[in-house]
């Protein structure tokens, strides 16, 4: 198992950056590898709500579907795989500080899922190596949420 942690501070307040989280399908406005995703559950997003979502990763379109594991308005965010190559957790946690918002976030996938949709590259490299590529890529991921919801909600 992988597992890494990323945070940033948004100028905005909690309630509207985990409004845009948790809407999933959201997630390809500001995750680079995510193509698309839809709601495939009924009813207002919430635990058990579930999502399809595919995304690019290396040369390979891959399809997950996930689920909301655990959902507390404008404090804690998490989901979890429920079929694909790929899987993983991410835990992400919302804080309000005055009118803007630190977000901080758990992420855990299992190696062999990763490696073998990246190929050969992932399979040899030594695994902080592999970590410090995904967390670079939630990094970015996460600055373009923050540029979003800064300049364009």
């Amino acid at each position: 198992m992988i597992r890494f942690e990323a945070s940033i501070m948004i100028e905005r307040p909690v309630v509207n950056v985990f409004e845009f989280v948790a809407d999933g399908e959201n997630g390809s406005k500001w995750n680079s590898a995510v193509l698309d995703v839809k709601k495939i559950s009924e009813g207002p997003v919430g635990v058990g709500t579930q999502y399809w979502m595919a995304r690019q990763l290396g040369n390979r379109r891959v399809e997950n579907s996930y689920e909301v594991i655990e959902f507390e308005p404008n404090k804690k965010l998490s989901i979890k795989t429920r079929s694909g190559p790929t899987p993983f957790e991410y835990r992400y946690v919302f804080e309000g500080v005055e009118k803007r918002t630190s977000l901080s976030l758990v992420a855990e996938a299992e190696k062999e899922g990763l490696v073998d949709v990246l190929g050969v590259k992932a399979r040899i490299a030594p695994e902080p190596v592999l970590v410090s590529f995904l967390k670079r890529g939630v990094e970015a991921n996460f600055r373009t949420l923050k540029n979003l919801l800064e300049h364009n909600i």
